[in-house]
């Protein structure tokens, strides 16, 4: 009996047609920068009916769309995507427990023999999400990540060092294989710090030349801490920029210090597990640019989740145009952030952008009638040169019955033990209450002994959120 052929991955992908219509750096600048928006527009009608008649013969989507009234037909066009309902993370944890383990929005028909790379969440706000990635869904987001490394600066030859961990989540996957596949530059998986020691990633740096980082903010500021305890001359290194998440920088404070650590610019971005490396900053600092011919972003209210014009804050809504495995139409991230009309940009790029990201609505704590945002604490601990950026707010109820109500805490570190524990509690919780416009308690720790609490350094962004009424 003969053997069956194997499919190799060279083969899966019609890489003429992956690159004519999702052009790779540097094509992707006049392709973004010189497109009409009624060419853009068609091509992206093209995806989204594509998605819609997948969608019909995928039973999560079967039972969603049924579930509102609507029938196969109701959806002709890109202008009734709003007639379609949004889903979350919560209806994705479920279609899991319907069809493990890739989930009831994943076609069947569409999951073949062949190769497949299994990726999950991070499992910041719950049980991971088991996500296949295809071919043409892995290329896609390291075309992303190209395209926005590139804007930034990137060129062959470059070194990347990727403080994520290239393990079960998939934000440092994007950005490697972007430098080995898409931009020809050398690729260094150092991974978080749990992986690779602070002290050992700037060895590593040092010793390879590397001059590109990819990470989140905060662990980008631990490296400037450990680099300053210990005499590591960090502007030393060729820096030519850092790139990653930076969180809700409202101020600007997070981005200054670490510029200023560094003698380098940070660039933000914006992506998700599903959708990938969407959004991303070019030197002008003018907005996150998005892929749009990739992802379909849309904004709604954060209450009703009624449909929101440019410029107003709400919830982002992810349609994703290019991938089939799984589906994502209507996806609400559930990440507030504003979206703006394309724009000429002088880095060459006419898309739309996005703003800051103002923190997570999933994550939305209400006390006593206030509701309190816990990324919003970052403007607070960034300004206070005697704590560190790390920070969790714990949150407990209190009382029994009728008169049951919730707390919050907010546990943060002191950089010296020369800072009394007590003085420092009772500023910074007056500090927080005009901040947050409510009363919280303040908990002093030693710096370093809440990473394990905010998984600061490990995979993923850190844990801004301990919700204890779950487990009273």
């Amino acid at each position: 009996m003969s053997e069956a052929a194997i499919p190799y991955y060279w083969r899966s992908v019609d890489w003429v047609k992956l690159e004519r219509d999702f052009p790779p750096p540097p094509n992707y600048t006049g392709f973004a920068g010189h497109r009409s928006a009624d060419e853009l527009r068609a091509f992206q009608n093209t995806l989204f009916m594509a998605r819609i008649a997948e969608g019909w013969r995928t039973p999560f989507y079967q039972k969603l769309w049924g579930g509102a009234g609507l029938e196969a037909g109701d959806v002709r066009s890109l202008d009734d995507i709003a007639k379609l309902p949004c889903f979350t993370s919560d209806d994705l944890k479920q279609a899991a427990l319907d069809s493990p383990p890739f989930g009831s929005q994943t076609p069947p028909h569409l999951i073949v023999p062949g190769p497949m790379k299994i990726q999950t969440s991070g499992g910041t706000t719950g049980m991971p999400r088991i996500t296949p990635f295809d071919p043409i869904a892995w290329e896609i987001q390291a075309i992303q990540a190209a395209r926005g490394l590139y804007a930034q600066g990137m060129r062959p030859g470059d070194v990347v060092q990727i403080l994520f961990t290239t393990a079960l989540s998939n934000g440092g996957w994007s950005v490697n294989q972007a430098a080995l596949n898409w931009l020809g530059c050398t690729s260094v998986t150092s991974g978080s710090g749990v992986i690779t020691p602070s002290e050992r990633q700037l060895e590593l740096a040092l010793a390879l030349g590397t001059n590109v980082w990819f990470g989140t903010a905060e662990y980008l500021g631990r490296l400037a801490e450990v680099a300053a305890k210990i005499g590591f001359p960090l502007r030393s290194l060729p820096t030519k920029f850092l790139t990653g998440i930076i969180g809700t920088d409202t101020d600007g404070l997070v981005r200054q210090r670490l510029e200023e650590a560094w003698g380098a610019p940070f660039y933000d971005i914006w992506g998700t597990h599903e959708h990938g490396y969407v959004a991303f900053e070019c030197p002008h600092k003018t907005g996150k640019h998005v892929s749009e011919d990739t992802c379909y972003l849309e904004i709604v209210d954060l209450d009703d989740g009624s449909l929101l014009g440019f410029g107003e804050e709400g919830n982002i809504v992810a349609t994703a145009l290019a991938r089939s495995v799984p589906l994502f139409i209507r996806y609400n991230l559930r990440d507030r952030m504003k979206l703006f009309d394309r724009t000429p940009c002088a880095c060459g790029l006419d898309t739309q952008t996005l703003s800051l990201f103002l923190g997570r609505s999933d994550e939305m704590v209400k006390l006593r009638g206030t509701n309190v945002y816990p990324m919003a604490c970052l403007s607070v601990v960034s300004r206070d040169d005697r704590i560190t950026d790390d920070y969790i707010c714990v949150v407990y109820s209190v009382g029994e019955g009728l008169g049951v109500r919730d707390e919050m805490t907010i546990r943060v570190e002191r950089k010296s033990v020369d800072w009394d524990k007590a003085e420092l509690s009772e500023e910074l919780a007056e500090v927080f209450r005009q901040a947050l416009g409510v009363k919280v308690a303040v908990e002093i720790h030693e710096a370093g002994d809440l990473a394990e609490q905010t998984r600061l350094g490990a995979e993923g962004k850190p844990r801004r959120l301990m919700d204890l009424r779950k487990s009273a």
